[in-house]
C-alpha cells in the first residue's frame, strides 16, 4: 500500500512537469507562428525603407536636385529603418532566434555617415556622378546584407520549429504515459484500498464474532469519566445502547461495595504504578441477575506523561467458573468414590471379624472363648478407629494427641522396624545433630508420615542408592517464608530431612505431588493418599512440608516442627489421664442421638456406678435438666438433630448453673477443637469411637474438677 502511494506521488509529480511543459511549448510556439507571420511583414518594411521608395531615393534626389528637403526625407527614412531593425530583434528574441544584425548596422552606420558627407559634398562641390557610385555600392551592400538577414531568419525558424514540433510531441507522448501510469496506479490503490476495506470489515466481523463467542467486551474511561462501551459488551450486561453505563460511577454502582473497593483499588493502583491491572469481580446486568467477570485495563498516557483515561476488556466468565464448578464436583465425587471404595472394603472386613466374633459369642457359653472373641472384636474395632484417625489426618481433621518428642529418638525408632522394608541394595545414612530440640507433635502420626517419606523414597530407587535422613535446628524468618509461600510463623524450627538418590520428580508434577491421590506410581502402586495425608498433618501440627528434587539426581523432603516452648497452632487434645472409675452413684445426663450407640455408653456408666439418664437431642436433654437439675455432669455429642447442639446445651445449662461440667464428645475433629460457644477449659473432649476406658478417666476427671471447686468455694466462705 505504501509503495502503491509512494509511485502515485511520483506520478502525479511527472504528469504535473509535463503538463506544465506542454503549456509553456505552446505558448513559445504560438509565439513562433507569431513570429513567422510578423518578422517577414517587418522584414518588407526594412526593405522598402532602405529602397528606392525610401532611404536611397530620398538620399540620391537629395545629392542630385541637391535640395535640403530630400535629405529631410531621407534622415526620416534612417530613423525608420532603425526602429524597424529593432524591432526585428526584439521579435527574434522573443521566439529564441540569435539574429546577426551586424552587416545591417555596418550599413546603417554607412548610411548615416553618407548623409553627412554627401551635405558636404554639396559644400565641396563634388560631382553628382561621384555620389551617386559611392550611393550605388552602399545599395548593393545594403540589399546583400537584407538578403542574407532575411534567409538567417527563415533558417532560424525553420530549426526552432522543428525542435518545438519535436520537444512539444515528446512531452505530449510523456504526458499521456504519465497519465496511463497515473490511472493504473490510482486504479491499483482503489484496488488495494477496496481490498484493505474488504479485510478490515471481515477482521472486525471475525473480531466482532469472537468477541460474542468469548462474551468478551471493550470500553474506555476518558478524564472527566465518562465510560464508553462496545456493542458486545453491552450484550454481555444485556442493556441498551441508551440504557447502559455512560460514566465509570454508574458502572461502579452495579458491583456490590467490596467488588466496587476491589476495582477502584486496582484502578488507582494501576494509575500509579503506570501498569495494566486485573480484577475478578462479579457485575449486576439488567435483569438483576450477577455475572462472574474479568476486568483487564489499564491507563491511557498522553505525550506529556499525564493520564487521561483508561482503556480495558470485560469477559464473561460465569460459564467458565460454572464448569470449573462442575469438574471440581466431578473430581470429588470420583475421589470419594475411590475413598469410599477402599474404606467400604477395609471396614468390610473390619465388621466382618466384629460380627463373626460377637455370633461365635452367642453359639458357646464357655467364658474363656467369650475372653478370647471379646479380645477379637475390640482388636477389630481399634483398627477402624485407626482407619479413621488416618482418613482425618488426610483431611487435616484429625485428632491429634500431642507430646514432646525428639526427633533423634523418632528416627531411630522408625528406622528399627522400618529397615526391613528397605532392600538390602539401599543405604541408609544418618546425620542427626546431638543436641536437637525437643518438639510438640502426635508421636503415631509424626512416625507414620516418616515411614511414608521413606516408603517413598524406597520407590524412587528400585535399583538401590543411598537414603539419608537429616535433623537440625533452623530458624525460620519472614524472608525464607515468604520465598517458599509458606504460612506459619517465623521462628525455631526442627527439621526432619529424608533424601535419596532416585530418578527425581519432573518440574510439573512438584505442584501436584501433595494433591488427595495424585501418584506417578503404576495402577495398584500406590492410592496418591500418603504425601497429601503427610502435607495434612504437618499442616494441622502448625508446621510446614518442604520438596526440593533434580531430575536424574534425587529428591530431598523437609518436615519443619515448631520447637516446644513456643506458641503453636494446631488443635490439640490434652491427653487423657487414666483414673479408677467412681462409684458413688453420681447422676449423669447422657445425650446422644444415635440410640445403637447411646445403648452402650449408657451400660458401661451403669455397671460402673453411675446413675445415667438419657436423652437423644439437645433439646429433649434441657427440657430433662430443667425439670430434674440435680446432675453432677453432662455427657453430650456435638452435632445433633434438634435446636440445641451439644455447645448450644452448654451454654443454655450454664446460663442457669455455670459450675455443671461438661464432657464432649465427637466423630469429626473440627467439631471438638470448637472454642467458645459453651465449653470451658476445664471441659473434656472426646473423639468417636470412645471407649470404655477412656470415657471412664474423663467422667472421673471433669467430676473431681467439680469437687474441687465446691472444696474451694466452702474454704472460701468458711
Amino acid at each position: 500500500m505504501t509503495l502503491v502511494k509512494s509511485r502515485l506521488q511520483i506520478a502525479g509529480f511527472a504528469a504535473v512537469i509535463f503538463a506544465l511543459s506542454a503549456v509553456f511549448l505552446v505558448s513559445r510556439a504560438v509565439e513562433l507562428d507569431r513570429a513567422i507571420y510578423v518578422l517577414p511583414k517587418q522584414v518588407i518594411r526594412l526593405e522598402r525603407s532602405l529602397g528606392y521608395d525610401g532611404f536611397i531615393h530620398n538620399f540620391k534626389n537629395g545629392v542630385l536636385r541637391r535640395d535640403e528637403e530630400y535629405f529631410t526625407k531621407a534622415e526620416r527614412n534612417y530613423d525608420e529603418i532603425v526602429a524597424t531593425l529593432t524591432r526585428i530583434s526584439l521579435t527574434a528574441q522573443s521566439v529564441g532566434l540569435q539574429a546577426d544584425f551586424t552587416s545591417l548596422e555596418d550599413t546603417l552606420s554607412d548610411y548615416r555617415v553618407m548623409i553627412d558627407e554627401a551635405r558636404q559634398l554639396q559644400l565641396t562641390g563634388k560631382s553628382a556622378a561621384e555620389v551617386d557610385a559611392r550611393v550605388r555600392l552602399s545599395d548593393i551592400d545594403a540589399a546583400e546584407n537584407i538578403r542574407a538577414f532575411e534567409l538567417q531568419l527563415i533558417n532560424a525558424m525553420q530549426g526552432r520549429r522543428w525542435l518545438l514540433v519535436t520537444v512539444g510531441g515528446g512531452c505530449f507522448a510523456a504526458f499521456v504515459l504519465t497519465l496511463l501510469l497515473l490511472t493504473v496506479t490510482l486504479v491499483r490503490l482503489l484496488q488495494t484500498a477496496e481490498k484493505a476495506r474488504v479485510k478490515a470489515r471481515e477482521s472486525e466481523a471475525t473480531l466482532l464474532q469472537a468477541e460474542r463467542i468469548a462474551r468478551l467486551g471493550h470500553w474506555k474511561v476518558l478524564k472527566n469519566g465518562a465510560l464508553k462501551t462496545s456493542k458486545s459488551m453491552r450484550e454481555i450486561l444485556a442493556f441498551s445502547s441508551s440504557e447502559g453505563p455512560d460514566t465509570l460511577e454508574k458502572f461502579f454502582s452495579l458491583m456490590s461495595n467490596a467488588d466496587r473497593e476491589k476495582l477502584e483499588s486496582r484502578m488507582s493502583k494501576s494509575g500509579h504504578q503506570r501498569e495494566p491491572y486485573t480484577c475478578f469481580h462479579k457485575i449486576r446486568i439488567a435483569d438483576g441477575s450477577e455475572l462472574s467477570v474479568v476486568n483487564t485495563g489499564e491507563p491511557v498516557i498522553d505525550g506529556q506523561g499525564e493520564i487521561y483515561g483508561f482503556v480495558g476488556i470485560i469477559q464473561d466468565i460465569s460459564r467458565t467458573i460454572d464448569l470449573e464448578n462442575e469438574l471440581r464436583q466431578s473430581q470429588k465425587m470420583e475421589a470419594v468414590g475411590n475413598l469410599a471404595g477402599g474404606m467400604a472394603h477395609d471396614f468390610n472386613n473390619i465388621l466382618a471379624v466384629i460380627l463373626g466374633n460377637l455370633e461365635l459369642m452367642e453359639t458357646t457359653d464357655q467364658k474363656e472363648s467369650h475372653s478370647r472373641y471379646r479380645t477379637s472384636a475390640i482388636q477389630a474395632a481399634k483398627r477402624g478407629a485407626e482407619i479413621t484417625k488416618n482418613l482425618l489426618s488426610f483431611a487435616r481433621k484429625s485428632h491429634l494427641e500431642p507430646q514432646l518428642l525428639d526427633g533423634n529418638s523418632v528416627v531411630r525408632e522408625v528406622l528399627t522396624w522400618a529397615e526391613r522394608l528397605l532392600p538390602a541394595n539401599i543405604e541408609i545414612q544418618t546425620s542427626l545433630l546431638g543436641s536437637i530440640w525437643p518438639f510438640l507433635a502426635d508421636d503415631a502420626l509424626t512416625k507414620s508420615a516418616l515411614l511414608n517419606l521413606l516408603l517413598n523414597a524406597r520407590d524412587a530407587m528400585p535399583d538401590g542408592g543411598r537414603l539419608t535422613i537429616e535433623t537440625a535446628n533452623v530458624r525460620l524468618d519472614d524472608e525464607y517464608l515468604g520465598e517458599r509461600n509458606e504460612h506459619i510463623k517465623p521462628g525455631r524450627y526442627i527439621m526432619l530431612a529424608i533424601s535419596d538418590t532416585g530418578s527425581g520428580i519432573e518440574p510439573q508434577h512438584l505442584k501436584e505431588i501433595f494433591e488427595p491421590f495424585f501418584s506417578t506410581k503404576q495402577v495398584g502402586k500406590g492410592s496418591g493418599l500418603g504425601l497429601s495425608m503427610v502435607h495434612g498433618f504437618m499442616k494441622q501440627s502448625g508446621g510446614a512440608v518442604q520438596v526440593y528434587s533434580e531430575i536424574g539426581t534425587g529428591t530431598t523432603f523437609k518436615l519443619y516442627f515448631k520447637a516446644a516452648g513456643q506458641a503453636s497452632s494446631f488443635d490439640a487434645m490434652p491427653v487423657m489421664e487414666t483414673r479408677t472409675a467412681r462409684a458413688d452413684h453420681s447422676k449423669v445426663l447422657l445425650v446422644e442421638d444415635n440410640a445403637e450407640l447411646l445403648k452402650p455408653l449408657a451400660e458401661m456408666l451403669t455397671k460402673a456406678g453411675y446413675s445415667v439418664t438419657t436423652a437423644k437431642s439437645g433439646d429433649e436433654a434441657f427440657a430433662t435438666w430443667s425439670d430434674l437439675r440435680d446432675f453432677d455432669a453432662v455427657i453430650t455429642d456435638i452435632v445433633m438433630p434438634g435446636q440445641l447442639q451439644g455447645t448450644h446445651l452448654a451454654k443454655e445449662i450454664r446460663a442457669v448453673d455455670p459450675t455443671v461440667p461438661f464432657v464432649f464428645m465427637s466423630g469429626y475433629a473440627s467439631e471438638a477443637m470448637i472454642h467458645g460457644n459453651g465449653l470451658m477449659p476445664e471441659d473434656c473432649r472426646l473423639m468417636k469411637p470412645v471407649g470404655r476406658a477412656e470415657l471412664l478417666a474423663a467422667i472421673g476427671m471433669v467430676l473431681e474438677g467439680k469437687q474441687g471447686k465446691e472444696t474451694a468455694l466452702s474454704d472460701a466462705e468458711t
